[in-house]
């Protein structure tokens, strides 16, 4: 992913965020925060910056491998 300023990565992790959110939600029925400490989710973000895949396609792999 490209150099980011700071406010462009707070704008990228309240996306990253609410869609894992929305994805746990339609898997199990409940938000990400049920399963999943801040501090979880914040390293979760960090290895997705690093990754050269969509966001979509992160986050169905990451959900599908953690609840089953």
């Amino acid at each position: 992913m490209k150099s980011l300023n700071n406010n462009e990565i707070n704008i990228v992790r309240g996306v990253f965020i609410e869609t894992l959110s929305d994805e746990f939600t339609s898997q199990t029925g409940v938000g990400v925060y049920a399963y999943l400490a801040p501090m979880d989710i914040n390293q979760l973000f960090k290895e997705y910056l690093h990754q050269s895949g969509t966001l979509r396609i992160f986050i169905k792999y990451y959900v599908r491998k953690y609840i089953i």
